[in-house]
């Protein structure tokens, strides 16, 4: 019973690459960058600015809260116009390779857009490669409203002192 190897049949292993190769981009993978979209108001409601910027991540699937803070600094003032963060939005696809058929034809709405409530690490879900490109991070600003102090409508001063303090209390005398 002497088996040779190198007479084996290897060429369905080498099949099988072919035919996996042709579904590599629907497999899930970790997310290394995102689509920063940063969108600023003014005071009438209105989208003033909008900036598109790509931002590679220092870690897979996360974004640090040192991250978004520095986003957050970086992009608050534009144009000589002070902004304050109205929301933070992700946008990620975390999509199943079987549900891509029935998503397609049914349109079978999921919930891919998230607020996040609190300034900390982000986390984005392993994604299909044909969809890294829609994850994203959709910062808001609204302009600052300046209240202009008028001379008129200044508060004064209050000074709180006791009553007692620079009273010199004299006796009267009564002449008998």
């Amino acid at each position: 019973m002497d088996v040779e190897y190198n007479k084996l049949d290897d060429e369905w292993i080498n099949n099988f690459e072919k035919t996996d190769r042709l579904y590599k981009d629907f497999y899930k993978d970790d997310v290394y960058y995102i689509n920063l979209s940063i969108i600023y108001v003014n005071r009438d409601n209105e989208i003033d600015k909008i900036k598109n910027d790509t931002l590679l991540m220092q870690y897979p699937n996360k974004i640090s809260q040192e991250e978004i803070i520095k986003i957050l600094k970086n992009n608050a003032i534009d144009n000589e116009k002070r902004y304050s963060l109205l929301s933070i939005l992700r946008y990620n696809i975390n999509l199943e390779p079987d549900e891509i058929k029935n998503y397609l034809l049914n349109g079978e709405n999921k919930e891919y857009l998230s607020v996040i409530k609190n300034i900390d690490t982000v986390i984005y879900q392993k994604t299909i490669n044909m969809f890294q490109d829609l994850n994203d991070l959709i910062v808001i600003y609204y302009e600052k409203s300046f209240v202009k102090s008028n001379a008129n409508n200044s508060t004064k001063k209050v000074y709180i002192r006791s009553l007692n303090t620079n009273k010199k209390t004299i006796r009267n005398r009564y002449k008998d």
